[in-house]
């Protein structure tokens, strides 16, 4: 009986595969792979999605995380300074990982930090930017390096724009007096303008910033760039994902940024398709894809904040049509090195390191955790993708 129900069930999981008609039913992380006829004159019969490294499923649609190493990242919630006035350490909420141009085994995180030891519920505004760095490879762990920014700055995005021979960092935020205290402030009282500044080094010195889009726009938090330059198209231009997965785009970093798409789904709070946190790439064939924090547990187990915590939506091109498939495509579920497994209460903030092979193959997720019955010790978390995170770090010497 229990042969035959072990049977019973893989019959049933190889019935539910999903067949494919086009490249959109594989997320765009792969190709379909269509079977022909014997029949020119027959459709093709449906195929299978071939996936990307790095991705997996049916339709390709879930990052293929590989355990993470238990000491990872940038953890800094120890931290003890007698001038704090909170208990929460040197809290950070995410970061994205930056290869030193000229040093290839120095790794830069730019991440949001609290000051003061005020942690997460007092991230506006103690929130600033610094910068940390780790010569043991990509994943870490990563040591405070310097600070970037004051407060009140949050959500750093860093691209390198090959037309401008620059980094650009994008963040939200006004500049906010010296605290005299933790506390938690709405986006009322310092709201959530974008701004932009620039360097030639990723260690700076960075120029002042300049707001972009201000808090009356209605989407106008969580800046996502990625540059258009392409060798074919050596543009100064840029796409600028933001809040509900709404794109800007502007002639130059320091242009204006004009919309030019919002999504047809519901982006309103508290429905199955409400995210945040857009994290925005184009692919090496020059589709679109969007990483996102998906609220779908807040929504419908009453304001739990996991497991299912990741949504990838794509296209085409970057004014659509966009697609959202309501599946996780990663959780906050982690599986060790050391075979333990973890949920975390929180998994926000989703950034990926890619390959520079011009594969843009997917190496590193990183994200802001927060552990179980924790609500303001924070920490950045870096988790493998695939496993061509292996050769990668072989070659760099660090295997």
């Amino acid at each position: 009986m229990r042969i035959a129900n072990i049977l019973a069930a893989g019959l049933a999981v190889i019935g539910a595969t999903q067949a494919c008609e086009t490249d959109e039913d594989c997320s765009l992380n792969g190709v379909c792979s269509r079977k022909p006829t014997k029949s020119f004159a027959s459709k093709p019969k449906p195929g299978a999605c071939k996936c990307d490294p790095g991705w997996f499923g049916d339709d390709c649609g879930r990052l293929d995380l590989a355990p993470a190493t238990p000491i990872n990242g940038y953890n800094q919630t120890d931290a003890v300074d007698p001038l704090h006035f909170g208990p929460y350490g040197n809290s950070s909420w995410g970061g994205q990982i930056l290869q030193d141009p000229q040093d290839h085994k120095l790794f830069h995180l730019v991440a949001s930090q609290f000051a003061d030891g005020c942690g997460l519920t007092g991230w506006r505004p103690s929130s600033y930017i610094m910068r940390a760095e780790s010569r043991t490879g990509p994943q870490g762990p990563y040591h405070y390096a310097d600070e970037v920014t004051k407060s009140f700055r949050h959500n750093p995005s860093v691209i390198w724009s090959p037309a401008d021979q620059k980094y650009l960092l994008y963040t939200i935020g006004v500049d906010a007096p010296k605290a005299e205290k933790c506390q938690s402030l709405t986006y009322k009282q310092w709201p959530n303008n974008i701004s932009v500044s620039s360097a030639h080094s990723i260690k700076g010195p960075w120029t002042p910033h300049k707001m972009i889009l201000n808090s009356l726009e209605p989407q106008s938090t969580n800046p996502a760039p990625w540059p258009l330059w392409t060798r074919k198209n050596p543009t100064r231009e840029i796409a600028l994902g933001v809040e509900d997965n709404a794109i800007f785009k502007s002639d130059k970093w320091d242009g204006e940024y004009k919309l030019i798409h919002t999504q047809t789904w519901n982006t309103t709070e508290w429905s199955p398709t409400w995210t945040e946190d857009t994290f925005l790439w184009r692919d090496k064939r020059g589709n679109w894809h969007a990483l996102d924090h998906w609220m779908i547990d807040l929504v419908e187990h009453n304001g739990q904040q996991w497991p299912r915590v990741g949504a990838h939506v794509y296209a085409r091109e970057l004014t659509g049509p966009w697609h959202f498939k309501q599946q996780e495509a990663y959780n906050s579920t982690i599986t060790f090195t050391d075979g333990s497994v973890r949920t975390l209460r929180r998994r926000e903030r989703p950034k990926i390191f890619f390959s520079d092979d011009g594969e843009l193959t997917p190496l590193y997720l990183t994200s802001g955790v927060t552990e179980m019955g924790q609500g303001s010790r924070s920490s950045t978390f870096i988790q493998p993708i695939g496993n061509k995170w292996k050769k990668y770090e072989k070659k760099l010497g660090f295997q």
